[in-house]
């Protein structure tokens, strides 16, 4: 789990350079409400996964339906990569991440919600993410409301798919589970105990995770996109189990490579570049 220290300092530079030269590009055609404001964090999100060396095999496609809610587990802040480059979306982020050094100025450059995921306190922005959806925004709930290890998934909060529950019937809300999880590292299954190089959890601090994925080599990241469902005459804990459920199958399928040998990246998949190549 060393790594390459060469690798880890290209791939450091590369990425603060397309970060850094993106960002202004990306707060002027949000201020002048260009289109580009849309697409640009998925060509942005993209690339970024070329740079970490991370090879992304999806299974599925994202619901073109808006409005679209997109219920995923979580392990990792690269979960935001990876689902950010295979569609245009906006995350629905914890409070806190708001003060993050550069990841929170990038998660208000992609149009996040940030909300307090304790229960008592979800019902203060569930209006902002009723207003978005009725906007047609596709966003992505990470329903856990934490990060797990990778391995498998937490219990999924139904307080925080409340927005679905209340969601008018002339709203046409539709959900899709999603399942997202780290398998492989340069083409060898990971296993339990080399997951948290992709996983990010606990009382991690977050540079030292980040400088060791840098250095890493190629990681496969397996991306399975669910049924999608109509949200109108279920309640949120229907609707919590029903994705709960469905996402947990997914990550034991791919955890064991049971989905492995059947694999067809999409047209949408995107494979690391050179740079993850030199490894």
């Amino acid at each position: 789990m060393n790594g390459s220290r060469l690798v880890g300092l290209i791939r450091t530079i590369a990425y603060i350079i397309l970060t850094l030269s993106l960002m202004p590009i990306q707060r002027l055609a949000l201020a002048l409400k260009l289109p580009l404001g849309a697409d640009l964090p998925r060509w942005y999100h993209g690339w970024s996964c070329r740079i970490f060396g991370m090879n992304i095999v999806v299974r599925g496609k994202p619901s073109p339906t808006h409005p679209t809610l997109f219920v995923s587990n979580h392990s990792s802040y690269f979960d935001i990569l990876v689902l950010g480059s295979l569609f245009n979306c906006s995350f629905i982020a914890k409070a806190d991440m708001i003060d993050w050094p550069l990841f929170g100025q990038l998660a208000k450059l992609q149009r996040s919600i940030f909300v307090d995921r304790k229960p008592a306190n979800v019902g203060e922005h569930s209006g902002e993410i009723s207003r978005r959806l009725k906007a047609g925004d596709s966003l992505v709930l990470f329903a856990e409301g934490t990060t797990s290890d990778g391995n498998r998934i937490l219990p999924f909060k139904s307080s925080l798919l409340s927005v679905a529950e209340q969601a008018p019937p002339e709203m046409n809300l539709t959900i899709q589970p999603v399942s997202i999880i780290a398998t492989r590292l340069d083409g060898m299954p990971m296993g339990r105990a080399m997951r948290p190089l992709y996983a990010w959890y606990g009382d991690m601090p977050l540079a030292p995770h980040l400088w060791a994925a840098m250095k890493a080599g190629r990681l496969t990241i397996e991306v399975e996109f669910h049924e999608p469902f109509k949200a109108h005459g279920m309640s949120r804990k229907e609707i919590t189990a029903r994705c709960e459920d469905v996402v947990e199958r997914g990550v034991v399928r791919a955890v064991t490579g049971r989905a492995h040998a059947a694999e067809q990246p999409a047209e949408m998949a995107v494979e690391g570049d050179a740079i993850g190549a030199a490894a």
